[in-house]
């Protein structure tokens, strides 16, 4: 049978095809760095818990988003039938999860032979049919210290603690030489001493310093702020929801949560300003409070008083467990 091609989503099979890629093109979809991700090795359970956190946030069927992972995990557990497996994946935290998640479950199966490799510190979503194809020669197959290392950053990922991740992100991962990178931008999103917010939080409220903005004017700001990009405009939505919504806010104008929306507005159509779209939700203009100014003066603990609760893979992050990221120093610092 052809190749199985595994990548992290639509755009970048779109972009596969046009290179003139042959094979059976599967997109990996899913934002590992939101939510819980389970420390199990069956991709059923971590599909379990993976559809019912997608689902709630994003307002979609569980039945539906279940079904998806379901066809996707059936077509990567055929992979003997293929003569080959090629993962492509980018730089950026997004990709690299996924990465670590499809290495874990090859260095654990028996059946393994013609697994290759392509990475690319390009968005595979934006290339040019050349580049891609440029790509495609530099496949190369997947090495013993390659599937170990995925096998143990998917571990620490998924461990109920981030010490073991913090330990590797501190060290030089010369098998995946994108991984180390984006193992320390997962750990910024845990909350940082003194102000409880997490990069792209403390990003968001900066930028809210100059001025009001609207939001997807915001969005583009703080998404450029990453040198490798991986926050999409949804799981940035969900950050300003807990930013407004808190019960101490820091910043102001949302007209409703983005969890709440009720779907993508049909091309062409412009919403009311009443109705509760995506659309409408980006074109709302916000502004920093007076908590929001403390915070980022390190006068106001976000992460304490306003009792976060949120996931870094395994670790469940919420009042008792507060593990805190102290950025200037890459240290790790544990609940008190």
């Amino acid at each position: 049978m052809a190749k199985l091609i595994i990548t992290n989503g639509d755009s970048a099979v779109e972009r596969l095809r046009a290179g003139g890629i042959a094979g059976h093109l599967l997109p990996w979809r899913d934002m590992l760095h939101d939510g819980p991700v389970p420390g199990s090795p069956s991709l059923a359970q971590v599909a379990d818990t993976r559809a019912e956190f997608l689902s709630d946030v994003l307002g979609l069927e569980f039945d539906s988003v279940r079904a998806d992972f379901a066809e996707r995990d059936a077509q990567l557990e055929i992979h003997i039938a293929f003569r080959e497996v090629q993962l492509w994946f980018e730089h950026d935290l997004f990709d690299q999860l996924q990465l670590i998640q499809l290495l874990h479950y090859f260095a654990l199966e028996p059946d393994r032979l013609g697994v290759q490799m392509v990475q690319s510190d390009a968005y595979l979503g934006t290339l040019e049919a050349g580049y891609i194809r440029a790509l495609a020669d530099k496949a190369a197959p997947v090495t013993a210290l390659q599937l170990e290392a995925g096998r143990t950053a998917w571990e620490a990922f998924t461990a109920p603690t981030p010490k073991a991740l913090a330990a590797l992100a501190a060290r030089d991962q010369a098998a995946l030489p994108y991984l180390g990178a984006a193992l320390r931008r997962a750990l910024a999103e845990l909350p940082a001493p003194h102000s409880g917010l997490s990069l792209t939080e403390e990003r968001i409220l900066r930028r809210l310093s100059e001025g009001p903005q609207k939001v997807h004017q915001l969005f583009s700001a703080v998404h450029q702020m990453d040198e490798a990009q991986f926050l999409a405009d949804l799981p940035f939505f969900l950050r300003l929801d807990a930013l407004a919504f808190a019960r101490e806010p820091l910043i102001e104008g949302l007209p409703f949560r983005a969890v709440d929306c009720k779907s993508f507005d049909p091309a062409g159509v412009d919403p009311s300003p009443e109705e509760m779209s995506y659309r409408t939700f980006a074109r709302a203009t916000i502004a920093l409070t007076p908590a929001g100014e403390a915070a980022l003066k390190g006068r106001f603990d976000h992460a304490r008083e306003n009792a976060i609760e949120r996931w870094l893979g395994g670790t469940h992050i919420h009042p008792g467990a507060m593990w805190r990221y102290d950025r200037a120093r890459s240290a790790l610092a544990e609940p008190n």
